[in-house]
C-alpha cells in the first residue's frame, strides 16, 4: 500500500516537555494568586495559628502545615518574612490566651466536652504534666501537638494567674514561629536555587505536606472516634459470643476476653486482620476484572512521573534501596540469629515463617496473574510481574512483625515510637516504588493489604501463645543497628547503578502516519479516564501536530480562552447574575494529566457553551523530518444552572454527538472513523475525527 499523504501543514518542530510546563504553571499560578492576595494569606496564617491552640479544634487544624507552606513562598516574593512570622506569633499568643480564658471560665467542665470526654486518660496525663512543670508546661506544650490545645485551658482551670501564663505563652509562640518559618523559608530558597526543577519539586513537597496532614488527621480521628467505637463493637461481639457456646463463640471469647493479659493488643490486631483482608481481596478483584481501581493505576503513574526531579530521584532511590533484599535479608538474619542465641526457638520460627510465607505467597500471585509492570524493562523473570509489590509486602511483614515482637512489655511512648517508625519506613519504601515507576498503585496497596492481614493473623497467634519475655531489650538494637549498617552499605554500592536503572525515559509509542489512519487510531484511548479510573467523556477528535494550530483555527472561528482561575473567577461561581462566559472551566484530568489546551464557544442563549479540552495521548507519529504528537480532544456542552439562586454551576450534558458536529464545521481536512464505544454515561455514536496540522 502506498504511504498516506497528510495535509501540507502537518510537519512541525518538536515540542518541549509539557509535563514540566504544566507543573511550572501550577506552581507559578499558586505564587501569583498568593502574591495578589497576600493580606488574606497573612490573615489565614493568624487564624490557623489561633485555632490550633483551641481545645478539641486544635486536633484537626493544620496550623503548622500552613505556616510552613506560607514560609516556603517567602523567597519567591509572594509573601514577606516579617509579616508571616508576626502573624504566626500573634495567632499562637491569641489562641493560647483564648484557651486560657476558656479554662478560667468553664473550669474542668471544658475538659470533659466532646471527644475529650472519651480521652480522660490523655486529659489526666496532661493535668499531671502541668502540675509537675507549672508555667513551663505552656512552653513545652506549644511544641507538643496532641496537648497544645489543652495545656493553656488546664492552666486556666487550675488557677494559674496571668503573670505566670503570659510570659511563657509569648516565649513559646516566638520559638514555635521561628522553628516553623525559618525552615520553610530555607526550603523555599532551596527550591529557587533548584532552577528548572523548582515547580515539580515544589508541587511534590506540597503534596507530601497535604498527604502528611491527611494521615495525621486520619490517625487522630481513629484515636478519638474510631477506637472508642471499635471498643463498643467489640463489647457487643463479646456479649454475643458468650451467649453462643460453639467453636466460633469460644474463639471470639478467647480473642476478645478483657481478662486476657494481652487483651489491649489482641483487639487492634483483630481489626487489622479484617481491614487488611478486606482491602487485599477488594484490590485483587479489581485487578483481575480490570475495574475502575485498576484503570486508575495509569492516572496515578502519570501524575507522579510528571513530578519527578533529580533530587526526588535520589531520595526515592535511597528509600527503595532500604527495601532491597540486600537490607531485609541481613535484618531478618540478625533478628533470627539473636533470637536463636537467646534460645527463643519458637519466636525465631515465627519471624522466619512470617517472611518466608509472605515472599512465597507474593511470588505465587505474581506468577499466576502475570500483571506487567509500568516499565517492564526494569526486571526480568518472574520479578517482571507486578502484582503484588514484593517490596511493599515483604518489608511491611518484616518490620510490622518485628514491631509486634519489640513493642510487647514496653511503655506507651516507646510503643508509639516503634509503631510510628515502622509505619514511616514501610510507607516511604512503598511511596518510592510508585514514584520510581516500579509498581502500579494497586500493586503497592494490594501488597500492603495482604501484609497487614498476614502479620495481624500471625500476631494474634503469637501474642496469645508467647509470653512477653523482654526480647526487645536486645532485639530492637540488633534490628536498628543492622538496618543502618546494611542500608548504608547497600546505598553506597548500588546508588549509581540504581539511579541509572530508574532514570525516567521517554516511552512514547511511535507509529507511521499510514498506520495511524488505517487503524492505529484504535490503539489510542476512546474515553477520558479520571483519577479514579472511571470512563468519562469520549475523545471525538485525534489531532496529529501542534496544539497551536488547533488553537489558532478555533480562535478564528470565535472560540475563546476560558476565564482565568483567579479571585474574580472564583467569585463568579458564587454569583447568581453571572453568565457562562465569566465562569472558569474545570480543567479535569485524563490519566493524571491536565489538559494542554482549553477553549470555549459561548452560544446564543448565553446559558450554554461548548468546551474543548486537549490532552497529549502519549503516542507519536514518525515522518521523515519530525516526530509529531497525537493529541486527544473532548468537546462537551455545558449548561448554566443556578440552584436556589445561591450559586452558579456549569453542568456537562451527556450528548457528545451534537458538539462534535459543531466542531467539525471549523476543523479542516477531516477523516471520519467509527468505533464501538464502551458502555458509559455519555451518549455517543462512536464516530470520531482525525486531522493533522502544525507550525
Amino acid at each position: 500500500m502506498p504511504p498516506v499523504e497528510l495535509p501540507p501543514c502537518f510537519p512541525l518542530a518538536k515540542h518541549p516537555n509539557r509535563d514540566s510546563v504544566a507543573a511550572m504553571s501550577w506552581f507559578e499560578t499558586i505564587i501569583e494568586f498568593v502574591a495578589a492576595h497576600r493580606q488574606l494569606a497573612y490573615v489565614l496564617v493568624f487564624a490557623f495559628a489561633f485555632f490550633e491552640s483551641i481545645p478539641v479544634l486544635g486536633l484537626f487544624i493544620p496550623g503548622s502545615t500552613l505556616i510552613v507552606g506560607a514560609a516556603i513562598l517567602v523567597p519567591s516574593g509572594a509573601l514577606e518574612l516579617l509579616p508571616v512570622s508576626a502573624m504566626a506569633v500573634a495567632g499562637s499568643i491569641s489562641g493560647d490566651s483564648a484557651s486560657f480564658l476558656m479554662g478560667r471560665r468553664y473550669g474542668r467542665a471544658l475538659l470533659t466536652w466532646g471527644p475529650l470526654a472519651r480521652r480522660a486518660d490523655s486529659v489526666a496525663r496532661a493535668e499531671a504534666f502541668f502540675q509537675r512543670h507549672g508555667g513551663k508546661a505552656i512552653i513545652i506544650g506549644r511544641f507538643t501537638a496532641p496537648i497544645r490545645g489543652m495545656l493553656p485551658a488546664i492552666g486556666g482551670a487550675t488557677g494559674l494567674n496571668w503573670s505566670g501564663f503570659l510570659p511563657a505563652a509569648v516565649f513559646a509562640a516566638i520559638g514555635w514561629a521561628i522553628l516553623h518559618v525559618l525552615p520553610g523559608a530555607f526550603i523555599g530558597a532551596s527550591l529557587q536555587i533548584a532552577g528548572a526543577v523548582t515547580a515539580r519539586l515544589g508541587i511534590f513537597f506540597i503534596l507530601l505536606l497535604i498527604f502528611g496532614y491527611l494521615l495525621v488527621l486520619m490517625v487522630r480521628a481513629i484515636l478519638y472516634w474510631g477506637v472508642p467505637a471499635g471498643a463498643v463493637a467489640m463489647r457487643r461481639l463479646l456479649i454475643w459470643a458468650r451467649a453462643h457456646n460453639n467453636i466460633v463463640g469460644r474463639e471470639i471469647v478467647a480473642l476478645l476476653d478483657p481478662n486476657h493479659r494481652e487483651a489491649k493488643a489482641l483487639a487492634p490486631l483483630a481489626i487489622l486482620l479484617v481491614l487488611g483482608g478486606w482491602g487485599f481481596f477488594t484490590i485483587l478483584e479489581n485487578v483481575i476484572a480490570g475495574a475502575a481501581l485498576a484503570r486508575a493505576d495509569s492516572s496515578i503513574f502519570n501524575a507522579l512521573q510528571a513530578l519527578r526531579t533529580p533530587w526526588g530521584d535520589i531520595a526515592m532511590v535511597s528509600f527503595t534501596e532500604l527495601g532491597d533484599a540486600g537490607v531485609t535479608v541481613p535484618v531478618v538474619t540478625a533478628a533470627v540469629g539473636w533470637l536463636l542465641w537467646r534460645r527463643a526457638w519458637i519466636d525465631a520460627a515465627y519471624l522466619a515463617g512470617a517472611v518466608i510465607v509472605a515472599q512465597a505467597v507474593a511470588g505465587a500471585i505474581k506468577i499466576a496473574l502475570h500483571t506487567p509492570r509500568p516499565i517492564p524493562e526494569l526486571y526480568e523473570g518472574w520479578s517482571a510481574f507486578s502484582f503484588p509489590s514484593g517490596h511493599a509486602t515483604v518489608n511491611a511483614v518484616v518490620y510490622g512483625f518485628l514491631a509486634i515482637m519489640t513493642m510487647r512489655g514496653q511503655g506507651p511512648i516507646l510503643r508509639s515510637t516503634i509503631a510510628a517508625s515502622c509505619a514511616l519506613l514501610v510507607g516511604l519504601i512503598a511511596v518510592s516504588r510508585l514514584y520510581l515507576g516500579a509498581h502500579w498503585f494497586t500493586d503497592v496497596a494490594g501488597g500492603l493489604g495482604f501484609a497487614i492481614a498476614w502479620i495481624a493473623l500471625l500476631g494474634i497467634a503469637y501474642v496469645r501463645h508467647r509470653p512477653a519475655g523482654g526480647l526487645s531489650r536486645g532485639l530492637l538494637p540488633a534490628v536498628v543497628g543492622t538496618l543502618i549498617v546494611a542500608g548504608a552499605i547497600n546505598m553506597t554500592i548500588h546508588q549509581s547503578r540504581d539511579l541509572a536503572r530508574y532514570q525516567p525515559l521517554p516511552r512514547a509509542p511511535v507509529m507511521t502516519a499510514a498506520d495511524w489512519i488505517m487503524g492505529g487510531w484504535e490503539e489510542l484511548p476512546s474515553h477520558r479516564v479520571d483519577l479514579g479510573g472511571e470512563y468519562e467523556e469520549p475523545f471525538i477528535l485525534q489531532l496529529a501536530g501542534s496544539p497551536d494550530y488547533l488553537a489558532e483555527t478555533l480562535d478564528r472561528a470565535g472560540w475563546r480562552e476560558p476565564a482565568a482561575w483567579n479571585a474574580l473567577g472564583a467569585v463568579a461561581w458564587l454569583a447568581t447574575g453571572t453568565d457562562m462566559e465569566s465562569l472558569p472551566v474545570l480543567p479535569k484530568l485524563h490519566e493524571g494529566r491536565l489538559p494542554r489546551l482549553m477553549r470555549t464557544l459561548p452560544e446564543e442563549s448565553g446559558r450554554t457553551r461548548l468546551v474543548l479540552r486537549l490532552w497529549d495521548s502519549g503516542y507519536r507519529l514518525k515522518p521523515d523530518n519530525a516526530t509529531p504528537t497525537i493529541w486527544l480532544a473532548t468537546v462537551t456542552r455545558e449548561d448554566l444552572r443556578q440552584p436556589l439562586g445561591v450559586v452558579s454551576l456549569a453542568l456537562t450534558e451527556k450528548d457528545a454527538n451534537a458538539p462534535r458536529e459543531l466542531l467539525a464545521r471549523v476543523i479542516p481536512a477531516l477523516i471520519r472513523k467509527r468505533t464501538d464505544p464502551p458502555q458509559g454515561d455519555a451518549q455517543w455514536d462512536g464516530t470520531l475525527m482525525l486531522t493533522a496540522g502544525g507550525g
